[in-house]
């Protein structure tokens, strides 16, 4: 993430530096900037659900039964692997089509946007299944291990 960060920052300044100062710029500073973006919101998503940082509501499931608690639990985590399951199928047909076009500047496939997509749903997929293997195994609920914090 750092690493796409740079590249952004990086070809952005230098593009406006340039075009202020020397009336030139950098051709592939927006193509590539924007690649370096859309990865960058991928390699995030799947690190935010790896430290569960992404945003839950809690106030109706907070009130139920632990034994209810986990049965909702598992539900969820059941219906987010399908909808990730759908993003993988969709964007894996993106990237296969992707690959017979080619950006117009960098000349790369257009498949290195759609892989992103494609690279965030496996990875969010396969820790989506160490959580719900982890619930079904009598691990305790992520909700009740935050440290006396009640999540909202």
């Amino acid at each position: 993430m750092a690493g796409c960060l740079a590249v952004m920052v990086v070809l952005l300044f230098g593009n406006v530096a340039l075009r202020y100062l020397f009336n030139s710029g950098i051709n592939i500073s927006d193509e590539v900037s924007r690649l370096a973006f859309v990865w960058l919101i991928f390699l995030g998503a799947v690190l935010a659900l790896r430290d569960r940082q992404h945003i839950a509501v809690t106030m109706l499931v907070a009130r139920l039964g632990a034994g209810a608690r986990r049965a909702v639990h598992v539900v969820c985590q059941a219906l987010v692997l399908w909808a990730l399951w759908l993003m993988a199928d969709g964007s894996w047909q993106q990237v296969q089509i992707g690959l017979g076009s080619r950006l117009p500047v960098t000349g790369l496939p257009g498949a290195v946007f759609d892989a992103a997509a494609f690279y965030g749903a496996v990875g969010m997929g396969l820790l989506t299944c160490v959580e719900l293997v982890r619930l079904l195994s009598g691990a305790p609920l992520p909700s009740d291990t935050l440290d006396g914090e009640t999540a909202a």
